[in-house]
């Protein structure tokens, strides 16, 4: 099951009417993280926990400085470069971040202790996947 099917099988669509409404929840971040690029960002309330966790986790280790950019969260949109597949930004279930420094299909320039950081906090990351990579890319599933 690709990540489409799978957020549409827990969520449903990101156009139903009450999507935005039963899902999503703005997030204040600078609150709790006073380093991040972004006051706060619209996000899918069962992913915010986990990079609540990978984000105290990384400012634990002083990893959090590695994160310069915020580029993008909740964005109903299809994939790049797909006629039919939504990206799975369309459930707010994805975060972008250094995108200037993680172009898709670059090898990324995180470091290898971020990624654990964020593998360990269950967020699947764009820099791991097999095929075309996209390291800016961070996801409640992988896809």
């Amino acid at each position: 099951m690709n990540a489409q099917e799978q957020l549409t099988a827990l969520y449903g669509s990101p156009k139903d009417a009450h999507f935005e409404s039963k899902w999503m929840i703005k997030w204040d971040v600078k609150k709790e993280f006073a380093w991040f690029p972004k006051a706060s960002i619209y996000i899918h309330k069962d992913f915010q926990p986990k990079l609540q966790v990978a984000f105290a986790r990384l400012q634990q280790l002083n990893l959090h400085t590695e994160i310069k950019t915020f580029d993008g969260c909740f964005n109903i949109r299809l994939v790049r470069g797909s006629k039919s597949v939504y990206s799975v930004h369309s459930w707010g279930c994805a975060i972008d971040l250094n995108a200037a420094d993680n172009p898709l299909a670059s090898a990324g320039k995180w470091s290898a202790d971020f990624i654990s950081v964020m593998v360990n906090s269950n967020i699947y990351c764009g820099q791991n996947w097999l095929g075309r990579k996209d390291p800016m890319h961070f996801a409640l599933v992988n896809g």
